[in-house]
């Protein structure tokens, strides 16, 4: 039987303790909370000592800020080449939204990582990488459609930008308390209509 698929945020050219390591302190980080997690606690779920956890990654803050790196640029691909792919505002919606549940689907842990720690890493993060906002993707697609006459110009766009996005990031929180149990593609078809009404002029 072939292994799984290795997370994206693991490199093949990892130590084996490093990739076990990274997966596990993911894994607790989402589940108990960035504060909430010690370096033991990382150790002991990986299988190997605080020095190896120490040997790759000086603190546990230097682990976090690596994890949440890789998942923040692989989220912002992401919605790159989804909104790239369709030549509508509707096509590119679709394709947004497909994209992020394939994510969820993916590595959900990675996801909700990323974007429950944004506030506390973004501003740490290197200006190349800073570069690339999410928002500033989803605001472009949102005001490429307003342009097309089908987003509403009556809400501010910073605000729309805002609703759009919370309304994924904010599903994502209740599908990983067991919210929703409805396979993705029937999930990705409700959220397009909802979204397509919350934007529409």
């Amino acid at each position: 039987m072939p292994a799984p698929p290795k997370p994206f945020y693991v490199s093949a050219a990892d130590a084996p303790a490093k990739q076990k390591i990274l997966v596990a302190a993911l894994h607790l980080f989402v589940r108990d909370g960035l504060c909430e997690t010690s370096v033991r606690d990382i150790a002991r779920v990986s299988g190997f000592t605080n020095p190896a956890l120490f040997k790759h990654f000086p603190t546990k803050d230097a682990l976090a800020l690596y994890l949440f790196e890789r998942c923040y640029i692989e989220m912002f691909q992401l919605t790159v080449r989804a909104i790239q792919s369709g030549t509508t505002f509707a096509a590119r919606q679709r394709a947004l939204i497909a994209a992020y549940m394939s994510a969820l689907d993916r590595d959900r842990d990675a996801v909700l990582f990323m974007q429950d720690n944004l506030r506390h890493f973004w501003p740490r993060m290197p200006a190349a990488v800073r570069k690339h906002s999410i928002l500033g993707e989803v605001r472009a697609m949102l005001s490429a459609g307003r342009r097309e006459g089908v987003v509403t110009a009556k809400i501010d766009l910073g605000l729309l930008t805002a609703a759009w996005m919370g309304t994924l990031q904010q599903f994502a929180r209740a599908q990983y308390f067991g919210e929703f149990s409805q396979p993705s593609h029937k999930i990705a078809t409700a959220l397009d209509l909802l979204l397509t009404r919350m934007v529409k002029r």
